[in-house]
Order: structure tokens, then C-alpha cells, then sequence
């Protein structure tokens, strides 16, 4: 067996399995600010480059085939750390190009309602050198409505750059919200937990970490301390890096909510008045 075939077999595939609003962004800029980690972020979304330029190529929707080559081309990793440096290069931000021989692990993140849509769950199961960090949020209620911010404002993300300041400075935004479209929100959430639980639980424990949304957050420790368990996992040595991405709402939902008090009534004496606190 040559070297490089040897190489790429030793080298761990991850897959950050999320839902929007979840942190997935800061995890996935915590992992690129690894020297020995590089996760391409979202390539099944046809907003994504790489499923432009493969739809374009092929006139076909992302299947197994094309999730395969984004693990194990080449090509594909120098195009990607080409495009980044580029990135940076433009936005005046430090270029921190890595070469593949450097590269413990390599993945991506993307969503269960995106990998439902193309058909891919089964890329989840079908792999058993797959490492999946599992990242979701406890609070539905929360999660929806940070979304609803987020199509509000426009803005996905927030970032610190090295001194210190966040690119996007974004007021909060406070929404109205319909008691039956939250319900039906909620009632939707929860079976889509059922249904990634039900996935996770075909994947080999030594395969899979967890990690709440409410968790990582509580604190700089616990943030820390996950950051150790996820280069852990990845079999990288568990560095003091600093993920660069910040939250944008607040989590008190008095700050999201003008009619909080409409909703709390409403949500008060049903099974989702756990999501209220």
C-alpha cells in the first residue's frame, strides 16, 4: 500500500449533524482555527459553492458520490484552501493556508432537514470511519425563534476579529409570533429529534459525541472544556484556540418576543411550556 493511500485511510472524516441555529457556525470556525482540522462548513445547501459548481458540472442534486469526493479529493481541499486564503487576503484577515499532509481530520456540517431532502441520511449510517459530532439545541422554542431573528435581520453570524471588535454589530430584533404557527413549530421540532436520535442510535459510541447547544455556551469553562472533548475525538492535540464567531440574540425571550406574555399564555398548560424558561 503506497504512502498517500495509507495517509488518507489514517486521516479521520467528521461530520458536525446540526440544525440551524445551533453554534454550529462557532464550532466549525473553532475547528479551522486548528492547525491539524479543516471542516468545509455547508456543501449540500444549493446556496454553497461546491453545490453550484457540481450542479453545474453534472446537472445532478448532491448524492453519495459527491459527498465521497468531498472527503477524499485533493483537488477539492487545495481549490477550498485556495478560495479561503483569497477571502482573507481581501478582507485584510491573517491567511492561514495548510497543506493536506498536515491534516489530521477533515469534514463538514450541514443539517437533518437538508440531508432528508436530498435522501443522504443513509451517509450518516453507511459509514463506519465516520466521527459525528452531534450538536442541537435542547430549547425548540428558543432555536425557532433565533432563526426567525436571523430572517429578520439578514445577519447569520457575527465575528470577532484580532483586536477584539465584532464585525457585525446587530441590534435586537423583537418579533411577533403567532401562537398555532409556534405550535406547529414545536410539534414539527420535536419529531425531527425523534428522528435523529433514532439515526444516531445505528452509530458506534466511540463514534459519536454529543454536545447541547446550551451546554457549550454556559460559560468560557464549558466551552473549554468541549473544546478539549472535540479535538479529543478528532485525535488532534486539544490547543487553546478561540473561535471567532459570536452569538447574536439574546436568550432571554422577554428581549425576543413583543407578545411574550401572549405566548406564555398560550404555551403555559401544554407540553412545550418547558421551552419557556
Amino acid at each position: 500500500m503506497s504512502p498517500s493511500v495509507l495517509f488518507f485511510l489514517m486521516m479521520k472524516k467528521h461530520f458536525i449533524y446540526t440544525e440551524a441555529r445551533s453554534g454550529s457556525n462557532f464550532l466549525v470556525d473553532l475547528f479551522n482555527q486548528h492547525p491539524h482540522l479543516v471542516n468545509y462548513g455547508e456543501v449540500l445547501g444549493s446556496w454553497t459553492k461546491p453545490h453550484k459548481i457540481y450542479h453545474a458540472l453534472t446537472r445532478r442534486m448532491p448524492s453519495l458520490a459527491y459527498l465521497d469526493f468531498i472527503y477524499s479529493s485533493r483537488t477539492f481541499y487545495y481549490l477550498s484552501q485556495i478560495y479561503y486564503a483569497y477571502q482573507n487576503f481581501r478582507r485584510h484577515k491573517p491567511i492561514h493556508f495548510k497543506w493536506y499532509r498536515q491534516i489530521s481530520s477533515v469534514g463538514i456540517k450541514d443539517f437533518h432537514h437538508t440531508l432528508l431532502k436530498y435522501g443522504l441520511l443513509d451517509f450518516l449510517r453507511g459509514q463506519p470511519d465516520l466521527y459525528i459530532i452531534y450538536l442541537y439545541r435542547e430549547n425548540l422554542l428558543k432555536q425557532h425563534l433565533s432563526l426567525e431573528v436571523m430572517r429578520t435581520t439578514r445577519v447569520v453570524s457575527s465575528e470577532m476579529t484580532q483586536d477584539g471588535k465584532t464585525v457585525s454589530q446587530v441590534k435586537t430584533a423583537r418579533i411577533r409570533v403567532e401562537l398555532s404557527e409556534v405550535l406547529a413549530v414545536l410539534a414539527n421540532a420535536e419529531m425531527e429529534v425523534l428522528q435523529r436520535e433514532d439515526i444516531l442510535s445505528h452509530i458506534d459510541s466511540g463514534h459519536l459525541l454529543r454536545i447541547s447547544y446550551e451546554d457549550l455556551f454556559a460559560s468560557p469553562e464549558s466551552q473549554a472544556k468541549f473544546r478539549r472533548q472535540a479535538f479529543e475525538f478528532l485525535g488532534v492535540e486539544p490547543i487553546a484556540v478561540t473561535s471567532r464567531q459570536r452569538k447574536l440574540s439574546s436568550d432571554h425571550l422577554q428581549d425576543l418576543i413583543e407578545n411574550y406574555d401572549e405566548l406564555r399564555q398560550g404555551l403555559i398548560n401544554t407540553p412545550y411550556a418547558k421551552y419557556l424558561y
